[in-house]
């Protein structure tokens, strides 16, 4: 998952050619997979002229899990089938002092919320921490 906010990308949607065609794409394989709640994974493929939002670690607790910080990987592309390509990912989050509790309107009586409140300073580090175990 990302560990903060919002994740804006733009995925390379073809091999050859100007990336703003609107015809004739030929997309790379391999690529953007997202992981559902299943434990399945699938591919997320490119959109002429759109962007993928991933939501953040901090989003799902903001949000009290309205949405979820899906996990996702990146694909290589098959032996023989490589392509140079290019993505661009911009990342967002709260400053590192702000306390990320759930929002209001995200519990009440019947949905407590799930999470601790933690800043992203904190959240970083654990997530570092645990991944360097």
């Amino acid at each position: 998952t990302d560990y903060n906010g919002f994740t804006l990308l733009w995925q390379d949607h073809n091999t050859c050619g100007p990336q703003t065609a609107k015809s004739d794409l030929k997309p790379p394989q391999g690529g953007l997979q997202v992981q559902l709640p299943t434990g399945e994974w699938i591919d997320c493929p490119p959109v002429p002229g759109a962007f993928v939002v991933n939501a953040g670690d901090l989003i799902q607790a903001w949000t009290n899990d309205v949405f979820l910080a899906n996990p996702h990987r990146v694909l290589m592309p098959p032996p023989g089938e490589a392509h140079d390509r290019i993505s661009l990912a911009f990342f967002t989050g709260p400053k590192s002092d702000v306390v990320v509790e759930a929002l209001p309107t995200c519990c009440g009586p019947d949905r407590p919320p799930r999470y601790s409140p933690i800043t992203p300073d904190e959240h970083v580090a654990r997530k570092l921490a645990a991944s360097n175990k």
